[in-house]
């Protein structure tokens, strides 16, 4: 019984201990800062590094409508003025557009960000030390997995030693350091898909903004112009004078759902459903149509006042209609008093 107990609680020590050190040794090894790289990162990669791909996008086309390479115009179309392009993702977003208002700016910033030229600058921002590798962060997420196996079986030994006579104080001392595996588990889990900066990407992301050149809030004073005023600040803020800036910032609005329900206010009517109008419209017609039964046929429009001033039939001839205004299908119609309104 004793050797069982040894045999469980090294077993179990051993799958805990394991991958729990492979995942501290796996988080500092993506986070530590790589070998300096030389020079500073470049327009857009501080776009990409600050706003991530959306903030690529809108550098490209802040910088080409700037220059006058191409136009939006109020509608929110794109439209090539001049087709010359500087980089990689300039060339991508010129073979999206034409020589004619054919394309939204909205779809073209949707599809551009996607770009195999946008992925290159994750590449590039890897290669200064400035996000984590994917192939490092691949590892460090393997390293989480195997340590979930870990404590999966740990628990299950655990129980297995609290089944044992006599083994209460090892069931205790391993549960224990299975507490403690799980919250190592969670302060060392990896960043999942999203990019990751390094330490020095980190302190380039908190200096960038608020200090240096690169700070400049608006065009004249930034050294590269409205472009790197969006790439540092994104088009929400500077220049709002710039139409083309507005339709930037109207285009990253998440656009309007097809097909969802609409919401009122409590002191709002709601509009009535088919059914309900197509009773309401029944019951019109029904109404109308007793109606007319009840004239007998015929309507008569206005007031229709008849006076008698002999008090006998209207052979009389004192009897008078006025203001009548009868228009009837029959031949003639009786107004009270005895009196005929003739048509």
């Amino acid at each position: 019984m004793i050797a069982g107990i040894v045999v469980a609680s090294l077993v179990t020590l051993l799958a805990l201990v394991a991958p729990s050190a492979w995942l501290v040794v796996a988080r500092r090894r993506a986070l530590a800062d790589p070998p300096p790289a030389q020079g500073e990162p470049e327009l857009l990669e501080v776009a990409y590094l600050l706003g991530g791909r959306n903030r690529v996008v809108d550098t490209v086309i802040a910088g080409m409508c700037d220059d006058g390479r191409i136009s939006v115009n109020e509608s929110g179309k794109l439209k090539v003025e001049r087709a010359a392009a500087y980089n990689a993702v300039e060339r991508a977003l010129l073979g999206r557009c034409g020589a004619d208002w054919s394309i939204s700016l909205r779809r073209v910033r949707t599809s551009l960000k996607f770009d195999p030229a946008v992925d290159a600058l994750e590449g590039a921002l890897v290669r200064r030390g400035m996000l984590v590798s994917p192939v490092v962060k691949q590892k460090w997420q393997r390293a989480a997995d195997v340590q979930v196996a870990g404590l999966v079986l740990t628990g299950v030994g655990v129980v297995a030693l609290v089944l044992m006579p006599a083994s209460f104080v090892t069931a205790f001392v391993v549960l224990g350091l299975l507490v403690a595996g799980i919250v190592l588990r969670v302060r060392c889990r990896p960043a999942g898909p999203k990019v990751r900066p390094t330490p020095r990407g980190k302190a380039f992301i908190e200096r960038t903004p608020a200090t240096g050149p690169w700070s400049a809030r608006f065009s004249a004073t930034h050294p590269e112009g409205i472009a790197g005023v969006v790439a540092v600040h994104g088009a929400g803020g500077p220049e709002p004078d710039q139409p083309f800036l507005g339709q930037l910032r109207q285009a990253a609005l998440p656009s309007p759902g097809v097909g969802s329900v609409r919401s009122y206010s409590k002191g709002a009517k709601k509009p009535p459903s088919r059914k309900t109008a197509k009773s309401s419209s029944s019951s019109s017609s029904s109404s109308s149509s007793s109606s007319s039964h009840t004239s007998g046929g015929y309507g008569c429009s206005g007031a229709s006042s008849c006076s008698s001033h002999s008090g006998h039939s209207s052979h009389s001839g004192h009897s008078s209609c006025s203001s009548s205004s009868c228009s009837s299908s029959s031949s003639s119609s009786s107004c009270g008093g005895g009196s005929s309104c003739g048509s």
